[in-house]
């Protein structure tokens, strides 16, 4: 990807600041200790904790996604799963981006993977909206877009990385799903299950709730538990609370395969910010092109 196409998508932290100082004094909200929550790309999300308030801040192209995660948002409410609760029915423009308002949860720690598996049961227990409706699940949506934005890679691993990509989508336009296809979070691991200080268990990140196999959520926790991220004891809770295990679909190889490209893509597509990251990419791919030499991931980078 070009220098001018990426700075088009991505924001610098300079402007994120400002431009969230822009929606707090246009939305009247107090911006007393107004602090930015996570790095900055594409998205930026700040805490007005004064008025707690969380803004998301993105691309005014994706004016029609950020609409339709509050409307996500406010279904899923109205069926009683505990979701973030937007704060305003629209987003906000502001200098060719869109923000919208959440409220804050306080304190918040990161849900158990019980937490996680009860809570994607009581999603996947849900039948389409028909006040809406949501996309179809494009799970390598995007990747191509990932390995555009890599720098400072070798040229052989990236040229593996996009065969890959068009071998994963053909086999996984072949795979026949053990469960019936319906409403999924998306991106659900573990982050966007909190608990609040009082308890609460809340689901965050509404932005890529579909309609696909439910496998593809249930995928990202049996990923993390072959990395070693999570433990048996972990991975256990969290099929125990959903109630199966994909890993006796006998898809999951090709899922699993699908999962480990998105997560590499996007490690990769974030080395030009932060060279730092360019090792453990990397080491992602060298894994992937040799499933037999140890899946040392670093989680959380």
């Amino acid at each position: 990807m070009s220098e001018r196409g990426r700075s088009r998508r991505n924001l610098d932290t300079a402007a994120a600041e400002r431009l969230a100082g822009i929606v707090c004094a246009r939305e009247n909200l107090d911006s007393v200790g107004l602090h930015r929550l996570g790095p900055v790309g594409a998205n930026a999300t700040f805490l007005a904790p004064a008025a707690h308030v969380v803004l998301r801040i993105t691309s005014a192209e994706h004016t029609r996604r950020a609409l339709r995660e509050i409307r996500v948002a406010q279904w899923l409410l109205s069926e009683g799963i505990p979701v973030v609760r937007p704060l305003r029915s629209s987003p906000v423009a502001v200098d060719g981006r869109v923000a919208t308002l959440w409220e804050e949860i306080p304190d918040p720690t990161i849900a158990s993977t019980g937490d996680l598996g009860e809570m994607l049961g009581r999603l996947h227990a849900l039948e389409a909206p028909t006040q809406m409706e949501l996309p179809a699940l494009e799970p390598l949506a995007g990747v191509e877009d990932y390995l555009d934005s890599a720098e400072g890679l070798d040229a052989d691993d990236m040229a593996f990385l996009r065969r890959q990509l068009e071998e994963l989508r053909a086999a996984y336009a072949r795979l026949d799903f053990a469960l019936p296809a319906g409403p999924i979070h998306g991106d659900a691991h573990r982050k966007n299950i909190v608990r609040s200080g009082e308890g609460r268990v809340v689901m965050l990140d509404l932005e890529r709730v579909s309609i696909g196999p439910r496998e593809w959520d249930t995928i990202v926790a049996a990923t993390y538990a072959h990395l070693g991220w999570y433990t048996p004891e972990e991975y256990t809770a969290f099929i125990t609370a959903y109630g199966s295990d994909v890993r006796n679909w006998a898809g999951f190889p090709t899922l699993l395969e699908i999962r480990k490209l998105r997560m590499t893509a996007w490690l990769c597509s974030r080395t030009g910010r932060e060279p730092r990251l360019r090792a453990e990419a990397t080491q992602r791919i060298a894994t992937l092109r040799d499933s037999s030499r140890s899946q040392e991931w670093t989680p959380g980078v």
